[in-house]
């Protein structure tokens, strides 16, 4: 008897100490939220989940700033490149059917490339980013007809021209473009479409009924609107940007999101913890499993901030201090070029991207000149596009940028001049050869 009673003390002991643990971390994260809301610089939902269980989930801000709707904990949110992970969820599921190799080429499924080059190049090549594939976000053909592009067949006949970046397997690039060549391959495989292969391996068996493979003409209740966090802080709510593909776009919420998540490490699919990140300008979330029974499920309709805000709420889980919250790195760097001009950016570039947790590459300054484009600033972004091309002088996109913004500000010469560059560094750019084709003409 004096066993029974111990044993019971013990259990009630234990839920006492776990209700007392996670009120702690309630309140943390909360404070936490505070100082980001007071910043006005988070908009969405935040759902943290122990054993796959919720212990902390709250929405915030705003799913459209333009009339001030609400966010609310079931709103949906477009999930950007977090939607890669099915996509290598459902390869890998069919290598475990024996339906491919992930060792097999890629012509044994795709016909569209040549021999030569799909030969070379195989799924776990892809899968990794390590096959030469680019991206067809920065390809002019998708970007001015992107309500175009609905199927898995209208990004093959696109990529099917890109040009390859390097010889497979010999570097690893980030490409948007291999994870819709992936999508073909399922479609090949499976003899249906990708959205069938998702409504039929996870949505549906899994109760995701919140969870939408969205084109751009369809309507959804209770979806929030991307936005942009303009450089003076404003933000402006934007329309969707583009109908989705193997490599991002479904829109979902943070429940589904757990369901899927569960799903994984139930399965254990992938064989270790799922940690991606997908965004753009207008979106930014983060499905990162940080242990064996935490997982951190943010989903914003801001860029950026999603990615930050999971580094301090993991130091909470871990009891560790974090860094306070501060502006995201564009409101930063264009106070610093306001005031310092782009010596100043250069000089200070480094240190504020990495302290917002962003990768110091080409990428980021070539997204804040656009940025300073839409916003009105040419100056200002021939500026940032010259400093990147001094910064990553080998990178071909840099001199296309800087080429397009000259072309903007009516300087012919200059013009010319970038758009050489391009096609020396990338002969076979066709869109930096058209551009001065008409620029000669």
């Amino acid at each position: 008897m004096l066993k029974k009673y111990f044993l019971s003390a013990i259990l009630i002991l234990f839920v006492v100490v776990n209700t007392v643990y996670t009120q702690d971390i309630n309140q943390q994260i909360d404070g936490l939220l505070e100082k980001y809301m007071k910043l006005q610089i988070f908009s969405g939902v935040v759902l943290v989940p122990k054993d796959g269980e919720p212990v902390y989930k709250k929405a915030f801000g705003y799913s459209d700033w333009t009339s001030k709707t609400d966010n609310n904990t079931s709103t949906l949110f477009n999930i950007c490149s977090i939607g890669k992970v099915f996509t290598h969820a459902i390869i890998l599921q069919l290598a475990n059917e024996s339906k491919l190799n992930l060792s097999d080429a890629l012509n044994k499924y795709i016909t569209v490339f040549p021999d030569e080059i799909a030969g070379k190049i195989t799924i776990d090549m892809i899968i990794e980013m390590k096959a030469g594939f680019g991206d067809y976000l920065n390809d002019p053909g998708y970007n001015k007809n992107r309500e175009k592009f609905k199927t898995v067949n209208d990004y093959l006949e696109l990529i099917k021209n890109e040009p390859m970046l390097f010889e497979p397997g010999t570097n690893r690039e980030y490409s948007n473009s291999g994870y819709a060549v992936l999508g073909g391959i399922i479609e090949n495989v499976t003899g249906k479409s990708y959205a069938e292969n998702l409504k039929e391996r996870f949505f549906n068996p899994l109760g995701m009924k919140d969870t939408y493979y969205k084109q751009m003409e369809d309507n959804l209740s209770n979806c929030a609107s991307g936005t942009r966090i303009l450089f003076n802080g404003n933000k402006k709510s934007g329309m969707m940007e583009a109908s989705p593909s193997p490599a991002g776009g479904i829109y979902t919420n943070a429940d589904d999101l757990l369901k899927f998540d569960n799903e994984l490490r139930k399965t254990k699919i992938f064989g270790s913890f799922i940690k991606r990140a997908g965004g753009t300008p207008f979106w930014n979330s983060v499905l990162i499993e940080k242990d064996e029974h935490y997982t951190i499920i943010i989903l914003a309709n801001f860029t950026r901030v999603s990615e930050e805000m999971y580094r301090r709420i993991n130091a909470i889980l871990d009891g560790k201090p974090y860094p306070e919250p501060e502006l995201p790195a564009d409101m930063q760097n264009y106070k610093i070029m306001k005031e310092q001009g782009a010596e100043g950016l250069e000089k200070n570039l480094k240190n504020v991207l990495e302290s917002n947790n962003i990768e110091y590459d080409d990428m980021y300054l070539n997204m804040f000149g656009y940025g300073l484009m839409e916003n009105g600033e040419l100056d200002m972004a021939i500026e940032v596009f010259k400093l990147n091309a001094k910064l990553f002088p080998g990178i071909a996109n840099v001199f296309d940028s800087l080429g397009e913004a000259y072309m903007n500000k009516g300087n012919k010469e200059l013009a010319i001049e970038n758009y050489k560059k391009v096609v020396e560094l990338q002969p076979g750019n066709k869109h930096a050869k058209e551009m001065l084709d008409k620029l000669n003409r």
